[in-house]
C-alpha cells in the first residue's frame, strides 16, 4: 500500500481539481460535453476530500 498523502499535497490536488473543473464548466458553453467532464472532476473532489478526512458540504448538491 502506498503512503499517505501529506495535507498539503492534498490541498494542492484539490486546487488543481477545481481549476479543472471551472475551466470545463466554461468551455460547456460551447462545447456540451465538457459539463460531463466538469461533474466528473467535481465528484473527484468530493471523493478526494473524504478519502483525506476533509469537510464535505452535505448542502453542496454533490453525488
Amino acid at each position: 500500500m502506498s503512503e499517505p498523502l501529506d495535507t498539503v499535497e492534498v490541498i494542492a490536488l484539490l486546487a488543481k481539481l477545481a481549476e479543472a473543473e471551472r475551466d470545463a464548466r466554461e468551455l460547456a458553453t460551447a462545447e456540451p460535453y465538457r459539463e460531463g467532464q466538469a461533474a466528473g472532476l467535481e465528484l473527484a473532489q468530493r471523493i478526494v476530500r473524504e478519502l483525506a478526512g476533509l469537510p464535505v458540504e452535505a448542502d453542496s448538491g454533490r453525488v
